[in-house]
């Protein structure tokens, strides 16, 4: 792989890209996580916003509505609310990121090149700090590392899933695409919608809305981007390969 820097980082980010955004997720509602979240008093749900959002501490409902994006307001802070009454969302979020180290182990550990994804994972998220831009990716980078290599990885890709959430969250706002708009033009799946809190009627997925989510999107990935300009070229290469390789794995 060679050419200028951010040339080199934007085709790593294309190759990457959709790994990114599916292998940490994989431990969000597995059922070992729901089970760890029952056991500490949280249904599904909860112990998801406790527990991804819980790395922003005691927050204002401002804050974590800003953070998570995609939810109706006032269906989130409800939810926050509820979860904050069973217990510290700090301890929510350790727990959860235990949750996304057990589902490393037991998924990742026999990926032949664990190690050197968590290196290389782990280098990406060190040289980048996105600071209040990024509540969510800061907040996941914060939390103590575990030792071995396959939870290390785990943890990585999803402070790295994070980075893109937080940085397209940004240009959504920049492309002055809501919340609500995001979901019609990225997910257009009602049920999906529902999730998050919306209620009908939903806006329609028009050419201009279509239009701006492009713009969108091809904004999120040159900020991304951006990011993977701390690897050289020989370690970009290898990035690019080991992460579609771990997804490949992970769906065998």
């Amino acid at each position: 792989m060679t050419g200028s820097r951010i040339d080199v980082a934007r085709t790593t980010n294309a190759a990457v890209k959709e790994a990114v955004q599916k292998i940490a997720p994989k431990f969000f509602f597995d059922p070992a996580t729901t089970a760890r979240g029952t056991e500490l008093g949280y249904d599904g749900l909860q112990f998801y916003i406790a527990g991804r959002g819980g790395v922003v501490g005691d927050a204002s409902d401002d804050v974590v509505v800003e953070a998570f994006h995609y939810f109706e307001p006032t269906a989130l802070a409800a939810m926050w609310a509820a979860a904050a009454k069973i217990g510290p969302v700090a301890d929510a979020a350790a727990a959860y990121a235990e949750c996304g180290h057990a589902w490393g182990r037991a998924h990742l550990a026999g990926f032949d090149g664990v190690e050197r994804l968590a290196e290389l994972a782990g280098k990406i998220v060190e040289a980048n700090d996105l600071g209040p831009a990024g509540r969510l990716y800061t907040g996941w980078r914060a939390l103590p590392l575990p030792d071995d290599a396959p939870a290390r990885a785990m943890h990585h890709l999803q402070s790295l899933r994070e980075h893109r959430s937080d940085l397209h969250a940004l240009a959504l706002r920049a492309t002055r695409i809501t919340a609500l708009e995001a979901q019609i033009g990225e997910r257009k799946h009602e049920g999906m919608i529902k999730f998050f809190g919306w209620t009908e009627p939903f806006p329609a997925l028009d050419d201009e809305l279509a239009a701006r989510r492009a713009e969108a999107e091809a904004l999120t990935d040159e900020l991304v981007a951006a990011a993977y300009t701390v690897l050289d070229d020989a370690e970009s290469a290898e990035f690019a390969a080991l992460l579609p390789a771990a997804l490949a794995h992970l769906d065998a």
